[in-house]
């Protein structure tokens, strides 16, 4: 008899209340509506920017993590995606896919928005993070 390996996935989902400002003046973080919590996500250094380009006060967000099982392709063969262990569909541009250079077996931390496809959950990533060891983003409370 085998015995079924823990799955280490994790998700995060919520929505942005507002973000949170550094002395300077940069983004390095959002205050974020979960569904039992108010928490602060604080984002990697110098990614602020970046991030709250595609994010707004009031949109809803998911941070997923897992193990890419597969990497999905794009009509023309390029890279768009990777399928997680816990059965989220991580898409990417191919551009975005060649820059993270992902394979099968790593583990991935993936932010964006999370919406139902005809046959998937699908999560349109804004930002794709490789993981040295399974985690869950910074959050506060």
């Amino acid at each position: 008899m085998s015995k079924k390996k823990k799955r280490i996935s994790r998700k995060l989902k919520g929505k942005v209340l507002a973000f949170n400002v550094s002395p300077k003046g940069h983004v390095e973080g959002v205050l974020v509506a979960l569904p039992s919590r108010t928490a602060q996500l604080n984002f990697p250094r110098h990614e602020g920017h970046a991030l709250s380009s595609v994010m707004a006060t009031g949109s809803s967000f998911e941070l997923a993590s897992g193990k890419i099982v597969r990497l999905n392709y794009a009509l023309r063969g390029d890279v768009n995606g990777y399928h997680l262990d816990e059965g989220t569909f991580v898409h990417v541009k191919p551009k975005s896919a060649d820059k993270y250079q992902m394979e099968v077996g790593e583990h991935v931390h993936a932010t964006g928005r999370r919406h139902p496809g005809a046959d998937a959950i699908v999560l349109e990533a804004w930002r794709v993070e490789r993981l040295v060891a399974p985690r869950v983003a910074s959050v506060r409370s």
